[in-house]
């Protein structure tokens, strides 16, 4: 769908009036995943030079991570050593299960 230009024009003046008045850039949704997934990108190649071969399990877990833990993982990234670093660093970062890190399986909290 396309707006009338003149809408357009409009909509795009009010953005940058919000942003001025935010002090922060408007970014769509399209745009957050794309940075999201470009910054995946750079960081699993530059985890991928730590060894010859990279597991597909490490590679969908900083795939699901959001820009602002991609973003820590890329500096720490610069101290590891070895994909045993970056698996240690996921787990300690990982947003921790529903079920909790204390409740067994299988229990309900109630």
């Amino acid at each position: 769908m396309q707006l009338p230009e003149d809408l357009g024009q409009r909509l795009e003046q009010e953005l940058s009036a919000l942003e001025e008045s935010l002090n922060m850039p408007y970014v769509t949704s399209m745009e957050r995943i794309a940075e999201t997934r470009g910054g995946a990108n750079v960081l699993l190649e530059a985890i991928a030079n730590l060894d010859d071969s990279l597991p597909e399990s490490l590679e969908q877990r900083v795939r699901r991570l959001p820009i602002e833990r991609l973003k820590e993982l890329g500096r720490a990234l610069l101290n590891f050593r070895s994909l045993e670093d970056v698996e240690g660093w996921l787990d300690a970062h990982e947003k921790p299960s529903r079920r909790g890190p204390n409740r067994p399986k299988g229990r309900s909290s109630r």
